[in-house]
């Protein structure tokens, strides 16, 4: 569980740099690497969905 914590962290870190980084520059490419913790943290979360889903269902 600490694992998923810290690499829920570091993904919300990621996402905030580079959008601090946007905001500071005003380059486009910092909104466009932000994204991809977003895209990955998405995947994650419906990884974990699917494994509570799955062990809830077995309990049955």
């Amino acid at each position: 569980m600490l694992l998923l914590r810290t690499i829920g962290l570091l993904i919300v870190l990621g996402f905030l740099v580079c959008m601090v980084l946007h905001k500071l520059t005003g380059n486009p490419v910092w909104r466009e690497r932000a994204m991809v913790p977003v895209k990955w943290g998405v995947v994650g979360l419906m990884a974990f969905a699917a494994v509570w889903v799955l062990r809830r269902a077995a309990l049955f």
